[in-house]
């Protein structure tokens, strides 16, 4: 997923690949670039086989590509979008529903995702939210984070703060507030509450753990806190063992 991770490495890639559309403008060039395109409500609406690159200010996209998509732009709209291959998105705030075949990898500020992953999903950004079916392994990262998806190979989150809901099958990793800085409190950020349905079990490591009435976990589920987890009443863990944190940094706390 590396080669993915950097929307500008993908969009020099996507320049020397045969049969891609590539087009660079800025916020001044909008109009110019949408007649190039047919259009409709504002939204640039694609039917090709091959890859769509740009580099852009915002950017509202809809229709169908069967190749790639790259793009580094400022706010990002993607309505319905049913993209063949990969997509690398480096944006402001973007929202993307539809479906991608291939890897997903999106860095942005205020990220919503809602649609189908056919493999690898990579996001990061200020705040995320993620919906819908996800095939491949994920890997999410924000300050704040919620979650409500079906998730097929696995789910390694890294936020501030973070709610799961939603299906885990594969191993499951959650980590907020990866290291705790002396003499600071975290009243404020910290928390993990998960109220999914975890096939496999699973480590997760904040400062406050709350297992919702609505999670079912099966296998081996370890839980690293300040505090004792929070188990509601309706919760079902078939083995949770919970180890103080003190202080200590996750990362020497999970096994990876």
């Amino acid at each position: 997923m590396t080669k993915l991770w950097l929307a500008a490495t993908a969009l020099t890639t996507a320049l020397m690949t045969s049969g891609c559309v590539i087009v660079v403008a800025d916020e001044g060039d909008g109009a110019k670039m949408m007649r190039q395109h047919r259009s409709a409500d504002g939204y640039i609406v694609l039917d090709r086989d091959g890859d769509y690159s740009r580099l852009s200010g915002d950017l509202n996209l809809r229709g169908r590509l069967g190749g790639d998509l790259s793009l580094v732009s400022g706010d990002v709209d993607a309505d319905g979008l049913e993209v063949g291959g990969e997509v690398s998105i480096a944006a402001g705030d973007v929202n993307f529903t539809g479906k991608v075949d291939g890897e997903v990898s999106i860095a942005g500020g205020d990220v919503s995702w809602n649609g189908e992953a056919g493999d690898e999903l990579s996001i990061a950004a200020g705040n995320l939210t993620v919906h819908g079916h996800i095939a491949g392994p994920a890997s999410l990262a924000s300050g704040n984070m919620e979650v409500d998806a079906t998730f097929r190979d696995g789910l390694s989150a890294h936020a501030g703060s973070m709610t799961i809901n939603g299906e885990v099958h594969g191993p499951l990793e959650l980590v907020a507030i990866n290291e705790m800085r002396r003499n600071r409190d975290y009243d404020d950020e910290g928390d993990i509450e998960i109220g999914a349905r975890v096939h496999d079990g699973g480590q997760v490591c904040g400062i406050r753990v709350t297992i919702a009435s609505t999670a079912r976990i099966d296998g081996h589920f370890e839980v690293f806190a300040e505090h004792q987890p929070v188990v509601e009443s309706g919760a079902r863990v078939d083995d949770l063992v919970f180890t103080p944190r003190d202080r200590r940094d996750c990362e020497d706390l999970i096994d990876n």
